[in-house]
C-alpha cells in the first residue's frame, strides 16, 4: 500500500490532483451536476472540523532508551474504507512550511489496485511509475475529508466545487 498525501491546488492556485481528478470526472460525466450539489451543500453543512475537535496527546514515561527518556505522541486519525483496496485518512501532523500542526489528507492505494501490478513485493526503480484511477466514489470521499479537515480545506472545497 502507499500512501499519498493528496493536494487540490498549486501554489499559483491552480488545480492539481484531487482538483484534476474532480475536473476530467465532470468531464468523463462520472460525477452529474446534481452529484456536484449535493456534495457542495454537504461540505457548506459541515460546521464542526477535525482539526478543532481533537488534540495531538504528548505522554510521558519514566522509560529510556540509550540515554533518551521514552514518551508518547497520540494522535487522531479519521479513516474512511472507500472500495477494497483504497481508503482516505485524514490525520493531524506537523505543519510542512510553518510551526504547529495541521489537519492532511492521505489517499492510501493498495499496490495491486495499479498498473503494472508487478510493483508487489519489490522495490520501485528510479523514476518508474504507477498508474491507479479513481472511481467517483473515492473522489467524493476525498472531498469530504477535505470538507471536514479543517475550515479553511472546507472552503477551498467549495470554491473548488463551485468552479472558482
Amino acid at each position: 500500500m502507499f500512501e499519498w498525501q493528496i493536494a487540490y491546488r498549486d501554489e499559483e492556485g491552480n488545480p492539481v490532483e484531487l482538483g484534476e481528478m474532480l475536473r476530467i470526472a465532470v468531464r468523463e460525466q462520472l460525477l452529474d451536476p446534481h452529484t456536484l450539489q449535493e456534495i457542495t451543500h454537504w461540505a457548506r453543512a459541515q460546521n464542526k472540523f477535525f482539526d478543532e475537535q481533537f488534540l495531538i496527546e504528548i505522554e510521558d514515561t519514566l522509560e529510556q532508551f540509550a540515554g533518551f527518556r521514552v514518551s508518547w505522541r497520540k494522535h487522531p486519525v479519521l479513516i474512511r474504507d472507500v472500495e477494497d483496496g483504497v481508503r482516505v485518512e485524514i490525520e493531524i501532523r506537523h505543519r510542512q512550511r510553518a510551526v504547529g500542526f495541521q489537519a492532511m489528507v492521505f489517499l492510501l492505494i493498495a499496490l495491486r489496485r495499479c498498473e503494472p501490478p508487478n510493483l508487489i513485493g519489490r522495490r520501485a526503480n528510479p523514476k518508474e511509475l504507477a498508474q491507479w484511477t479513481p472511481s467517483p466514489d473515492a473522489i467524493m470521499a476525498l472531498i469530504r475529508a477535505f470538507s471536514v479537515a479543517s475550515r479553511a480545506f472546507q472552503e477551498d472545497m467549495i470554491r473548488l466545487l463551485e468552479g472558482r
